[in-house]
């Protein structure tokens, strides 16, 4: 599990949804473009739904978290692809 790091407020998920997101938001930045993605989280130990706007002025951590859960989030398959899509487009 990876947490992403935005403003102060820890989203913890998959490692490869965390990649994703990173590596969208450098494209995004790149381009100097903004976007919204969705992807489960665990918040305060409950599963989640997160939308994150990601962007050139958005500061973005990722980062390995020492939580011990589950590898697996319910959607995560489907929001990493769909991430990984976004990326692919832009370049």
């Amino acid at each position: 599990m990876k947490d992403i790091l935005v403003e102060g407020h820890r989203l913890l998920t998959t490692d490869e949804i965390a990649d994703a997101v990173i590596a969208y938001a450098l494209a995004l930045h790149e381009r100097g473009d903004t976007d919204i993605v969705e992807f489960p989280i665990v918040h305060d130990g409950e599963l989640s739904q997160c939308a994150l706007l990601l962007g050139p002025y958005a500061a973005v951590v990722v980062l390995q978290a020492d939580a011990i859960l589950s590898p697996a989030l319910p959607g995560a398959d489907r929001a990493c692809a769909e991430i990984e899509r976004r990326t692919l487009a832009l370049r």
